[in-house]
């Protein structure tokens, strides 16, 4: 080879090698801001976070240890989940689904093992909800458990409007729970708490979704009421998490 030729080749060499660093260096800083971008804003300081912006999993195990605040960053969707047991689970996101916020806490009587499906529209052989904000969260234990579990949805007004393309009012926002007898969906008390989290407390888990309900009259009133029913959940999760984390703090 000539010294002109060995030198084109050393030039394109370097030129590729080049396209790849800046390449690889714009996909960390458009992955970074992603992350940044969908940060909870109640998200604690010692939270264990995985930056995973450049995933849409598809059966992706996570291991979460009992007592400890997790937060995957995933492609389109962040989820902060905290259990009070060990918990495996096997996550999967449908590509379709915008870019979302949510929380899980559950207290198990038990180890557990969970399969959470997130999807932009209902698993087969479920109805379709109207007014539904295209988020659909399957959750499945491995075996037949005890919980108290609280769900959350962080909810902005403003891009969920311009992404349906329709006004969204959030004081007209709850959870259902598809009714695998009564094959209907089911609406769960909810409230807005202070963080813009669309918040229900459950002792079940199911298919999950949130819409917008009308003033007909068939949805139970006061369905976005705080109640002393929310409270006492809400109080026994938090309660049970203080005390496992105390007698860890102290074994």
């Amino acid at each position: 080879m000539t010294t002109k030729k060995r030198g084109a080749a050393g030039l394109a060499a370097l030129s590729l090698l080049t396209l790849l660093t800046v390449s690889a260096f714009i996909s960390v800083q458009a992955n970074g801001q992603t992350m940044r971008d969908n940060i909870p804003p109640d998200m604690p300081a010692n939270a264990l976070q995985y930056n995973r912006t450049d995933v849409t999993p598809s059966g992706y195990m996570e291991t979460l240890q009992a007592m400890e605040m997790n937060a995957f960053f995933y492609r389109n969707v962040t989820l902060m989940m905290n259990c009070t047991r060990n918990c495996e689970m096997n996550v999967t996101i449908d590509p379709q689904v915008r870019n979302r916020i949510v929380a899980v806490t559950v207290d198990p009587n038990k180890t557990m093992m969970l399969t959470m499906n997130v999807s932009a529209s209902p698993p087969q052989g479920e109805a379709v909800m109207e007014h539904t904000l295209n988020f659909y969260m399957g959750l499945e234990p491995s075996a037949t458990l005890q919980l108290q579990a609280q769900l959350r949805l962080l909810i902005n007004q403003t891009e969920l409007s311009a992404e349906l393309g329709r006004e969204v009012n959030a004081s007209r926002l709850t959870w259902m729970y598809w009714n695998r007898t009564q094959a209907q969906w089911v609406p769960v008390e909810s409230y807005m708490d202070q963080n813009g989290y669309l918040v229900c407390n459950t002792d079940h888990f199911s298919t999950w979704t949130v819409a917008e309900v009308d003033s007909s009259g068939e949805v139970p009133e006061n369905i976005h009421t705080y109640t002393v029913v929310g409270s006492v959940v809400a109080v026994t999760v938090a309660a049970a998490l203080w005390k496992r984390k105390r007698q860890k703090q102290e074994s």
